[in-house]
């Protein structure tokens, strides 16, 4: 009872893959004993035999990818890369500001503001606390 040159045929009239020819279940004689190209096409019209729509590919893991639901609630894994960046860089900005603040150049009020700016991440290194610094007008005269 196979309807593989049926199937064959009429995927070739639909211009579609095998896969995709649906044969009515209660049809099944009937389509077996259709064998040339005319008689398949007369079921088609029928709808004995129909084409089901292609099945599409999610894109919900693309969409993860992209930048969406990267949240720290949505994150597997290890968090060293990141952290060890931020770990890295928040020492330097500290060691940059306790050198400032030991050479007398910043004060100790203004010391403690920056080091809540540097823990909030405004910073991005070194230089640009000096850079900041500067601009806000915040170093000592001797």
């Amino acid at each position: 009872m196979s309807l593989r040159s049926q199937r064959k045929l009429a995927a070739s009239l639909m211009h579609s893959g095998t896969s995709r020819i649906w044969i009515d279940p209660d049809e099944i004689d009937k389509v077996q004993s259709a064998i040339t190209r005319e008689e398949i096409s007369t079921l088609i019209r029928e709808g004995v035999i129909q084409r089901t729509p292609k099945t599409g590919v999610s894109r919900g893991r693309v969409r993860a990818r992209s930048g969406r639901r990267r949240q720290e609630g949505s994150r597997k894994g290890s968090q060293k890369p990141g952290k060890e960046q931020w770990v890295l860089k928040i020492r330097a900005i500290r060691r940059r500001l306790r050198l400032l603040r030991d050479r007398r150049q910043l004060a100790p009020d203004s010391y403690r503001v920056l080091l809540g700016m540097a823990k909030g991440g405004a910073f991005r290194s070194g230089s640009h606390v000096e850079e900041y610094v500067k601009a806000r007008q915040l170093l000592r005269k001797r």
